[in-house]
C-alpha cells in the first residue's frame, strides 16, 4: 500500500472512544425478531428461545469492535455442547453504542453476532448469507457511522486531493481508492 493511503488508527480508534454509553440496553426489535426466526428456523429451530435468553448490552466506547458474543464456557465446552445439540449457556452480545443511531449498521451487527450466538462460531459464506438476509450491510449513503469512519479514514491519509495532470482539474478527496480518470475531461489518471 502507498503512503498516500495510511491510516492514523489513532485518530480512528479515538472517534469510537468520544461516544457515550446510553442507559438503556439495546433491544431487538419485534421486526428484527421475526425475520430472523423466520429465515433461520430450519437451521436453528430453537432461535426464538435463544434471543429471548440473551443479554444485550453496550461495549466500552474504549472497545473499537462494533459488537462483540461472549459465551459462558471455553472454547472446546461451547463445541461440545454444539455437537451434542445441548444450550450452549449464558450468552451476552456486546453493541457499540456508536450504532445507537444508525438502524441499519445496529441491526447488521445484531444480526451478526446472534448468529454466532445461535453456533455460527466460524465466519462463513453461510454466515454472511444469513447475516445480509435479515440485515443487509447498509450502503455509505445509508449509513452515517460507515461515512464518517470513511471520512476519519481519507482524513488521516496525506492525499486530500487529486489533480489531473492533463487539464489541471482538482477535486477534493471523497473515496478511499483513486479514481482510474479524471471526473471533467475522462482522461486517464496517472
Amino acid at each position: 500500500m502507498d503512503s498516500s493511503n495510511k491510516i492514523d488508527l489513532e485518530k480512528f480508534a479515538n472517534y469510537m472512544k468520544n461516544i457515550p454509553i446510553p442507559e438503556d440496553p439495546p433491544i431487538i426489535s419485534n421486526e428484527l425478531k421475526e425475520k430472523i426466526v423466520n429465515s433461520t428456523k430450519e437451521e436453528f429451530p430453537k432461535i426464538s428461545t435463544l434471543i429471548e435468553k440473551l443479554e444485550l448490552c453496550w461495549l466500552s466506547s474504549n472497545d473499537n469492535r462494533l459488537g462483540v458474543t461472549t459465551f459462558s464456557g471455553d472454547y472446546n465446552e461451547l463445541y461440545r455442547k454444539k455437537r451434542l445439540n445441548l444450550p450452549l449457556g449464558p450468552i451476552k452480545i456486546k453493541i457499540h453504542p456508536v450504532l445507537i443511531d444508525d438502524e441499519k449498521l445496529f441491526n447488521h451487527t445484531l444480526v451478526h453476532e446472534i448468529l454466532h450466538a445461535s453456533g455460527m462460531f466460524e465466519h462463513s459464506e453461510t454466515h454472511d448469507e444469513l447475516t445480509n438476509k435479515i440485515a443487509p450491510a447498509p450502503s455509505l449513503s445509508e449509513s452515517i457511522v460507515l461515512r464518517y469512519l470513511q471520512a476519519i479514514m481519507i482524513s488521516t491519509t496525506n492525499v486530500l486531493s487529486w489533480e489531473c495532470d492533463n487539464c489541471n482539474y482538482i477535486w477534493t478527496r471523497n473515496t478511499f481508492i483513486k479514481p482510474n480518470v479524471c471526473p471533467k475531461c475522462s482522461s486517464l489518471l496517472k
